[in-house]
């Protein structure tokens, strides 16, 4: 078997795991924990942020020790941290060890998911980068849908959530040692080659993966305005769908809807958009990403609106099955982007800076539930969030591809494949 077929089943099945073990599933074994060791809704749901901030702030350190001792190195430390992590909160009788714990899983998402696996699968697969991005990408929403039944079924046979987080801590070791023994960096002379030889898209072509010898230098990357719309439209997304998977249950409940029918559906828009990372993938070889983050962006805008006057069944369909549509094809495409604006590893770089900058996003479930508190309805602030996607969207429509200004196409073809900055 070819290398980077080896190198996409390691990738898609470290996200698959984290994805699953992490945020999609911890709110399922806290339950289990608030009951037993008697802390408050609060303490819980602390925890979560912790996650998440964590996550946020070491988002850019994949990068640097991408650089510095290789990419499978940084997704086997990925895997420690998450198997101690899991191991703490295993371990845990209070608050402290397994507010380290949670904070350890943050740091091991960072390094063993997103960012080296976009950048492996866009410098193994430079001819078909979006596909595999994409179904990377729907592995690791798959692992969202497995999680929460994995955690039910865990703590169910064993009688004790202190099982699942064991089971986890194994498993985090198990598939960090594959990542090892599976995952390769592209080797450099390769990879100059495959860019040397790409032709430029012919006028009018729908072939959009641009991959050349070009990686820029990380500051005029981050510098550039392409980059800063991309990021806010990552931002903004995020920030939606935060607010939504905080919000929309008890939204929906206020207008009339059921507990349960509202909780399917999230699970519905998050059934969507797994399967529009997927489908965007392929799709955005035949139409260019800066038009799926177009098209994402709007018809994000109509789930947002939609969900804001859900009192009838159809519009709340109409909801879960637009924005998960949106925000599916609208992840898939800011990552594209990126990669292909960039290089695969500059691009992974400011990637990294993106997901450092959604830690902005965690203001709109505060800021929601503060409208919603003065106006009695969350209605306003979906429709507002939706709106604000708006701007976004004509500006990307509108974006073309960043110029650099500081070297010439010989320079660039010389720059070595590892031109990340450490600084980064």
């Amino acid at each position: 078997m070819q290398r980077k077929w080896l190198v996409l089943a390691a990738v898609c099945l470290m996200f698959f795991f984290v994805t699953g073990a992490t945020f999609m599933s911890m709110g399922v074994v806290l339950y289990s924990m608030i009951a037993d060791l008697h802390w408050s809704q609060t303490a819980g749901g602390t925890s979560f942020s912790i996650l998440g901030l964590a996550c946020c702030l070491s988002s850019p350190l994949p990068a640097i020790l991408m650089n510095w001792i290789g990419t499978r190195w940084t997704m086997l430390i990925g895997g420690a941290l998450l198997s101690a992590g899991f191991f703490c909160a295993y371990i845990t009788q209070g608050l402290t060890l397994f507010y380290v714990g949670t904070a350890l899983m943050g740091v091991g998402f960072s390094l063993g998911a997103n960012i080296p696996g976009v950048y492996l699968l866009a410098s193994w697969f430079p001819e078909r980068s979006a596909r595999v991005i994409g179904i990377y990408l729907m592995f690791g929403a798959l692992g969202g849908v497995a999680g929460p039944p994995a955690v039910e079924a865990i703590v169910a046979a064993s009688g004790s959530w202190r099982t699942h987080w064991l089971v986890m801590t194994v498993l985090a070791a198990v598939i960090g040692l594959v990542c090892l023994v599976l995952v390769r960096d592209r080797p450099a002379d390769k990879l100059a080659g495959d860019e040397a030889a790409a032709a430029p898209a012919k006028s009018g072509s729908a072939r959009t993966i641009t991959l050349t010898a070009r990686d820029w230098v990380y500051r005029e990357a981050a510098l550039t305005p392409q980059f800063m719309l991309i990021a806010a439209a990552m931002v903004l997304t995020e920030a939606c769908v935060t607010t939504v998977h905080s919000a929309a249950v008890t939204h929906l409940s206020k207008l009339g809807n059921t507990a349960v029918f509202a909780a399917f559906m999230l699970s519905l828009q998050s059934a969507m958009a797994t399967l529009a990372k997927g489908a965007s993938g392929t799709l955005s070889e035949f139409i260019s990403p800066k038009y799926l983050l177009v098209g994402g962006l709007v018809i994000e805008c109509v789930g947002m609106i939609l969900l804001g006057y859900s009192s009838s069944h159809t519009m709340a369909y109409g909801f879960a099955l637009t924005f998960g549509i949106g925000w599916g094809a609208a992840y898939l495409a800011v990552t594209v982007l990126l990669i292909n604006y960039f290089g695969p590893n500059t691009g992974s770089a400011v990637l990294s800076t993106v997901w450092l900058l959604t830690g902005i996003a965690a203001i709109g479930p505060a800021a929601a539930g503060m409208v919603a508190d003065r106006f009695g309805s969350y209605t306003q602030v979906f429709i507002l969030g939706g709106l604000l996607l708006l701007p976004i969207a004509f500006g990307a429509l509108l974006m073309r591809s960043p110029k650099r200004k500081s070297a010439t196409g010989a320079q660039l073809a010389a720059m070595p494949a590892n031109a990340v900055e450490r600084s980064c």
